[in-house]
C-alpha cells in the first residue's frame, strides 16, 4: 500500500520561511499489509491546496471543519472552472483594471452584477483581516514560545470484509520541531489485533516566506493610463522586481483604490496602492498591498507622481519621461527588527473578471498621507463614477481559506 500524509498547516504565530510547495511529509512504501486487508484507504487533510500552503486564520481556534460540498456549490465551482477553461479573458491578466464596462455604482454594472468570476469564485479579494485577534492570540500564549508550527491531522479507514469498518481519527498539535510517534491498536474478535504505527520527523520553520526584499531600480519612463474606472495604473519599464522565497516577481503596474479594499479588523483606511507583479517564471500573479492613512503628513511622492500625470480623460495615456516615480516611498519603513511585516493568502483580482490564484501580500503597516492627497484622488476617482468617489470593491467572504501572519 501507499501511506501519505500531508502537513495541515495551521498557526496562531508565525509560519515557517520556505515558500515552495513541499511534498507530502510523509510518504510509504508498500511496509504493512494485514492480511485481512482487502480495501485500504488513507487519507489525509491540509488547510490550503494552494503553491503557497498557509496557516489558518483563526488563530489558536480549534480547526473548522472542511466545507460541504452541495449542489449550488458544486455548480458554482463547475461554471468557474468552465470560464477559466473556457475564456481567455477571464484568466489572470496585469492590466485586469481596464477589463470591460463596469463600475462601483449600484446598478446594473456596479460589483453585483460584475463578469467573469466575480460572483461565483470561491476565492475572491479583498477580504477582512482580523490582525488584533491573531496579535491577541500570540499575546495570550507568550509570543514566540507558545506558537504552533502546524497540525498533522490523519484518518484512517479499513474496510474488512467479515468484521465491518474499522475507522479513527488522530490529530496532533505542534509547538516545536521533533518526532511525531503513534501507536494504533485495534482488537478484532474473529483475527486478533491489528497494530499500526507511525514515526516521522517532522520539521519546519517560522516565518516560512521570509522577507519581501523590492528592488526597484528603473523608475523613469513609466507611462500613466487614466484607466476609465477611478484609478490611474502607473505602467512601469522592466527591470523592477521583489524577491520572496526565493521567487523573482517583476513589478507591471501600480494603482490605488479609495478606500482601501482590504481591511483590518473590519476598518477600512483612506486609500490601497496595488502593486502587480508577474512570476518570472510562471507567469502568475502576486500583488503587493499597502494601505494608506490619512493624516499629519508631507505629500507621499508617489502618489503625488500618479496624480500629477494622470490623464483627465479615461483611456488615455501620458509618459513620465525622465521623471522618477519615486515608488519606494509608497512602501512601509521596515520595523525595529529590519521587517515589514504582512499577510499572505491566495485570492483574486479586485476588478472584472475577478480571476483566481493570485498571491496575495498586504503590508501590517500603514503609510501615511495628507487629507489634501486623499481629496485629491477621491475626485479622480469620482470623475469616472458619477456620484461615486471610491472605487473599492465590497469585503469577500473568506470561504475557509487561510492567512499567513508574517513576522507578526
Amino acid at each position: 500500500m501507499t501511506v501519505s500524509l500531508i502537513n495541515g498547516q495551521h498557526t496562531g504565530g508565525r509560519p515557517a520561511s520556505s515558500i515552495n510547495t513541499a511534498p507530502s511529509l510523509l510518504q510509504l512504501t508498500p511496509a504493512l499489509k494485514p492480511s485481512v486487508c482487502q480495501h485500504l484507504r488513507f487519507k489525509a487533510s491540509r488547510s490550503s491546496a494552494q503553491r503557497f500552503p498557509a496557516h489558518n486564520a483563526q488563530g489558536y481556534k480549534k480547526r473548522q471543519p472542511e466545507p460541504e460540498f452541495n449542489r449550488r456549490g458544486l455548480l458554482l465551482a463547475g461554471n468557474a472552472l468552465f470560464l477559466a477553461a473556457t475564456c481567455p479573458c477571464c484568466m489572470p491578466k496585469a492590466d485586469a483594471a481596464e477589463s470591460g464596462a463596469f463600475s462601483y455604482a449600484a446598478d446594473a454594472t456596479g460589483p453585483s452584477a460584475w463578469p467573469g468570476v466575480c460572483t461565483i469564485g470561491m476565492q475572491q479579494s479583498p477580504i477582512n483581516i482580523p490582525l488584533t485577534e491573531h496579535l491577541a492570540a500570540q499575546k495570550r500564549d507568550g509570543g514566540n514560545s507558545g506558537r504552533k508550527v502546524g497540525d498533522i491531522k490523519l484518518q484512517y479507514s479499513q474496510q474488512l470484509s467479515d468484521v465491518g469498518e474499522l475507522s479513527f481519527d488522530f490529530v496532533q498539535e505542534l509547538k516545536s520541531s521533533g518526532d511525531i510517534k503513534f501507536n494504533f491498536e485495534q482488537n478484532v474478535e474473529k483475527f486478533g489485533s491489528i497494530r499500526f504505527r507511525l514515526d516521522q520527523k517532522f520539521e519546519q520553520k517560522m516565518d516560512r516566506f521570509g522577507d519581501i526584499k523590492f528592488q526597484y531600480n528603473h523608475q523613469t519612463d513609466a507611462t500613466i493610463k487614466n484607466t476609465g474606472h477611478g484609478t490611474m495604473q502607473v505602467n512601469v519599464p522592466k527591470g523592477n522586481f521583489s524577491q520572496v522565497a526565493g521567487r523573482e516577481l517583476e513589478l507591471v503596474q501600480w494603482h490605488f483604490h479609495t478606500p482601501s479594499e482590504h481591511a483590518f479588523d473590519g476598518n477600512r483606511k483612506s486609500i490601497e496602492a496595488h502593486l502587480v507583479h508577474k512570476d518570472t517564471k510562471t507567469g502568475e500573479l502576486a500583488v503587493v498591498g499597502v494601505l494608506l492613512q490619512e493624516g499629519p503628513s508631507e505629500p507621499n511622492p508617489a502618489l503625488q507622481f500618479a496624480l500629477r500625470l494622470a490623464p483627465e480623460a479615461a483611456g488615455e495615456e501620458q509618459a513620465a519621461t525622465g521623471q522618477s516615480m519615486q515608488i519606494d516611498t509608497i512602501l512601509p519603513r521596515p520595523n525595529e527588527g529590519g521587517h515589514r511585516p504582512y499577510i499572505h493568502y491566495v485570492g483574486s483580482l479586485t476588478t472584472p473578471p475577478c480571476s483566481e490564484a493570485v498571491q496575495w501580500f498586504v503590508m501590517t503597516e500603514t503609510v501615511t498621507i495628507p487629507s489634501s492627497q486623499v481629496v485629491q484622488f477621491q475626485e479622480f476617482a469620482g470623475k469616472t463614477n458619477p456620484g461615486v468617489r471610491a472605487n473599492a470593491r465590497p469585503l469577500q467572504p473568506l470561504m475557509g481559506r487561510s492567512l499567513d501572519y508574517q513576522y507578526l
